[in-house]
C-alpha cells in the first residue's frame, strides 16, 4: 500500500513540475549579494567562492570566517585580492553558523540575498539562481532550491546517497509546497530571500538546525515560502557511517527540537501537511517493517522472507526509477543499482529516531554539531 501511494504521489508531483518548469528565469544579472559562512572550510573554500564571482546573478560575495583555525583566512584573503572587490572577508571570534550569517547579512546591499555552504558546488552559469529570483520577483519572500549531491570525490555512501536523493527532495517539498502551502524546509545549502526579511528575523543558534527554525519562523509569521526545483547545487557528502550518523542525527534530532519550539504550527496547513508527515512516515514504516518481520519470523521462512520485507518488487521498481532520474542527472548510470541500497538510509533514519528523536522531542536537548571531513574537489 506505502509504495501505491508513493506512485500516485509521483504520477501528481510529475504534473505539478511540468506545469511549474514552463514558468521562465528571471533576466535581471548582478542584483543578488551571497552569504557563504566558513569554519575549517580550506580544502573546499577556494571554487566554492569563485564559482559564485563567475555566476551572473551576484553582485558580491560575502565570505564570513567563523573562528577557523585552518587555512580558511588566507583562501578568503587570496580570492579576495583577485576579486576586484567583489569578494568582501569578515573574520570574527567563533558564535556558530547563525551568527556568522547575521554577521555578513550587515554588510549587503541587494535587495536579494543568497545564502549557501561553503563546501556546496554552485554552477558558474546557467540560470539555476534565476529561478530562484523569479520566484521573489512573483511575490515569494523566501525560495528553496534543492541540494543534491557533489560526486566528484568520496567513496559509496555518497554514491547511494545521490541515487535517490535529488529525486526524493524535489518530490517531498514539491508536495509540502502543494499541500502545506510552504516547504518543509529552505535548506543552508540553497535558499534566497529578500533581505528586509531576512534582516527581520534571521537566524539563530538556538537549535543546531537554524535554517529549518528560520522556515519555519517565517511561515509562521506569514511570509510566502517557495521551491523552485529548476534550481539545484550540490554539496559535498559525508564518507563515512560514523559522520553520516552523527549528521542525520543532529537532522533529525533538531526537527524534534523545532517542533517543541514551533507546536502551534502543527495546527495549521502547514503543520499537517508538511511537518507531521516527516515523523508518520518513519512511525508508519518502523511498524509495518516489525510487523512483517515478526510475521516471516512465525512462518520460517528465514533470508528469503526477510529479504522480501526489506526489499518489497514495487519499492525497488519505484526507487529505480529514483536511481534512474538521478542516474541521468549525475551522468553516473550506476546510480541506479545503488538505490537498490537506500534502504540503509530508511533503516538509518528509524535507528536514530529510535535513539536519539524521541529524546530530542521530550527534552529539547540536542546532541554537539560535528563537522564532517571537507575534501578538494576533483575534477574529473
Amino acid at each position: 500500500m506505502k509504495e501505491l501511494i508513493w506512485l500516485a504521489v509521483v504520477l501528481l508531483a510529475a504534473a505539478l513540475f511540468y506545469w511549474r518548469g514552463r514558468r521562465p528565469p528571471s533576466r535581471r544579472r548582478g542584483v543578488v549579494d551571497a552569504i557563504v559562512p566558513a569554519y575549517n572550510e580550506g580544502p573546499c573554500l577556494e571554487q566554492s567562492l569563485r564559482n559564485l564571482l563567475a555566476n551572473p546573478y551576484i553582485a558580491r560575495v560575502i565570505c564570513v570566517d567563523d573562528g577557523s583555525t585552518d587555512d580558511t583566512p588566507a583562501v578568503m584573503d587570496l580570492v579576495a585580492r583577485q576579486s576586484e572587490g567583489r569578494l568582501l572577508a569578515i573574520r570574527q571570534e567563533n558564535t556558530g553558523k547563525g551568527g556568522a550569517l547575521m554577521n555578513g547579512l550587515q554588510y549587503c546591499t541587494a535587495d536579494q540575498v543568497f545564502l549557501t555552504d561553503a563546501d556546496t558546488w554552485v554552477k558558474p552559469d546557467g540560470d539555476d539562481l534565476g529561478y530562484l529570483l523569479a520566484e521573489i520577483e512573483r511575490g515569494a519572500d523566501a525560495v528553496g532550491g534543492i541540494p543534491s549531491s557533489d560526486l566528484r570525490n568520496g567513496g559509496l555512501l555518497p554514491q547511494i546517497r545521490a541515487s535517490v536523493k535529488l529525486p526524493m527532495i524535489t518530490l517531498k517539498r514539491g508536495l509540502q509546497q502543494l499541500l502545506g502551502g510552504a516547504p518543509f524546509i529552505i535548506s543552508g545549502a540553497c535558499g534566497m530571500f529578500r533581505t528586509d526579511v531576512l534582516r527581520r528575523f534571521g537566524f539563530s543558534d538556538r537549535t543546531k538546525v537554524e535554517d529549518l527554525d528560520l522556515t519555519w519562523t517565517l511561515v509562521a509569521n506569514g511570509y510566502r515560502i517557495r521551491q523552485a526545483h529548476q534550481c539545484v547545487v550540490y554539496p559535498q557528502e559525508c564518507t563515512t557511517v560514523r559522520e553520516e550518523w552523527r549528521r542525520w542525527r543532529r537532522w533529525i534530532v533538531g526537527y524534534a527540537v523545532c517542533t517543541r519550539l514551533h507546536w502551534r504550527l502543527l495546527f495549521s496547513r502547514f503543520g499537517f501537511f508538511s511537518m507531521l508527515p516527516m515523523v508518520w512516515v518513519v512511525v508508519l514504516g518502523m511498524a509495518a517493517w516489525g510487523y512483517l518481520g515478526l510475521q516471516s519470523v512465525i512462518k520460517h521462512e528465514g533470508p528469503h522472507g526477510i529479504l522480501l520485507v526489506m526489499f518489497p518488487l514495487l519499492w525497488i521498481a519505484l526507487v529505480s526509477l529514483l536511481g534512474l532520474y538521478s542516474g541521468w542527472r549525475h551522468r553516473r548510470w550506476r546510480l541506479v543499482f545503488f538505490s537498490w541500497l537506500a534502504v540503509i538510509y530508511v533503516a538509518l533514519a528509524y535507528a536514530i529516531w529510535a535513539t536519539h528523536g524521541m529524546a530530542g522531542l521530550l527534552t529539547g536537548r540536542e546532541p554537539k554539531r560535528d563537522k564532517p571531513t571537507r575534501y578538494r574537489h576533483v575534477v574529473e
